[in-house]
């Protein structure tokens, strides 16, 4: 058991050095500032404490309530580490298969079936009534598919693809056309098939493995550092009622069980699984040994077409199943924090004092450039002195760079050390699709229409949402 005494030291430390960072660029602030205001102070940095707050929060729980109960799992008698050799470790692997539902992937399925080869046998592909070659190259290339007719979308195709599974397999990892098995650790034995030994084993419901951004430039650069913080910082801190991913390990009865309940709406799908398996007293854990790495988006109208989903997405979820995340936050501490006030306060009721913060951040930069380069293009009442943005700056860049070394793994630091001075950008960029997407599910019920749309076009959702039928449906005319 961890000592209580030693594990209060790091929040302790953290929140000290925070204040006394805070108090001193405040007193910086109003020295330099011309019309130092408290409360647009406050405002400017409502970001930076929202993140230090769920920042240290997450690092206490991940360091105490949760190790124990993660040092239990593993030390289950049937894992790999505890077998002598690949062979015998493989003799107790039970059946698994490996799920993928594709879509009009001409441009990405080459790779994937080449990172997939050394798995061929164990791989059931779904094609989602594409209209381009899929298919075809998929049959050439030997690969067993189910061909779709209808696009049923991810959650639907994946449900019809488990019907088809041999009865005796009872373990299915679900992974995306863009997506990568990561063999990190040397040996015969695979990092996936140890995780799969590992994951049947402990009789859990499904395992989140982490997800990592393939580096293809600065976007995704800064994608990857917040993939970092969402994994190895979140998803580890709720120990044993962690949310699952697009790309998850799952037992087999418990993904065919929550599919029956679930919307197979495409929005929000893992979080809508997590949900269903959770609120019936399953467990799902989170394993960093197994790594999988995804493309991140590397437009800007990709980046925030991504978004606008997501929100979408988490407010539709968090709304239909609010009755489930009332009976997941009654589990552990860790689970009523993410699910209720990381979900709730902090991304949801907390976005317009976000928004507010972006706009003022904003008029606050513009003046410092104004103001830079003399070009006294502001009006005297958007003139925000340029303090607040060049303090905001500051100090959550100071926080980036703690959670590069914290969050991020060794050998991944080097490559994102330029995100970190950038990543206060990136997150007031997002609010921008984040409050979209919101405001899109609060539009789409007032008058069936969305302000903007996003690529994941899922229109019978949209439709069943606006007339409130929640109740789930397995078959699509």
């Amino acid at each position: 058991m961890p000592d209580e005494s030693r594990s209060w030291q790091i929040p302790i430390a953290i929140f000290g050095s925070v204040v006394l960072a805070a108090w001193a660029v405040l007193f910086v602030s109003r020295a330099v500032s011309n019309s130092f205001n408290i409360f647009l102070y406050l405002l400017a940095n409502i970001v930076l404490m929202i993140d230090t707050a769920d920042f240290a929060m997450r690092w206490y729980l991940q360091r105490t309530e949760n190790r124990a109960m993660k040092e239990g799992w593993q030390k289950k008698p049937a894992s790999a580490s505890g077998l002598s050799a690949p062979g015998q470790a493989r003799s107790h692997l039970r059946p698994y298969a490996i799920l993928a539902s594709v879509y009009n992937a001409d441009g990405e399925i080459d790779g994937f079936l080449e990172c997939m080869e050394p798995y061929r046998d164990k791989v059931w592909i779904i094609d989602d009534a594409s209209t381009d070659h899929t298919v075809v190259r998929l049959e050439q290339a030997g690969w067993r598919c189910l061909q779709g007719l209808v696009n049923r979308k991810k959650p639907a195709a994946i449900q019809m693809l488990l019907a088809h599974l041999p009865e005796n397999i009872e373990t299915v990892l679900v992974l995306d056309p863009d997506t990568s098995i990561q063999n990190l650790r040397a040996g015969a034995f695979s990092d996936l098939e140890t995780a799969i030994l590992e994951f049947q084993a402990s009789g859990t419901a499904a395992l989140c493995p982490r997800v990592k951004v393939r580096d293809e430039g600065l976007l995704t650069q800064l994608q990857a550092l917040e993939y970092c913080l969402s994994f190895s910082i979140g998803r580890r801190s709720l120990g044993d009622c962690c949310l699952t991913s697009g790309i998850s390990l799952y037992r087999r009865s418990a993904l065919e069980s929550a599919l029956k309940r679930h919307s197979l709406s495409v929005y929000a799908e893992d979080c809508e699984n997590a949900l269903l398996l959770l609120s019936q007293g399953e467990l799902i854990h989170y394993d960093d040994t197994l790594v999988l790495e995804t493309e991140g988006k590397t437009t800007l109208g990709g980046w925030c077409s991504q978004r606008i989903g997501w929100a979408y997405g988490l407010i539709r979820v968090y709304v239909l199943l609010f009755d489930a995340v009332a009976r997941i936050a009654r589990r552990r501490v860790s689970a009523a924090y993410h699910y209720l006030v990381y979900f709730g306060l902090f991304s949801l009721v907390f976005q317009p004092l976000k928004v507010a913060s972006l706009i003022l951040l904003a008029l606050s930069f513009l003046n410092g450039v104004s103001e830079l380069f003399r070009l006294e293009w502001m009006p005297t009442w958007a003139a925000i002195d340029p303090v607040y943005f060049v303090a905001a700056y500051a100090k959550y860049t100071v926080l980036a760079c703690i959670a590069l070394f914290v969050a991020v793994p060794r050998k991944e630091q080097k490559n994102l050390v330029p995100a970190t001075f950038l990543y206060f950008m990136y997150a007031l960029m997002a609010i921008v699709p984040t409050t979209i997407g919101y405001a899109n599910w609060f539009t789409l019920r007032a008058t069936g229409r969305r302000i903007v749309n996003d690529h994941y076009q899922d229109e019978e959702s949209l439709m069943r949402q606006q007339f409130g039928l929640a109740a789930p449906f397995t078959e699509r005319a």
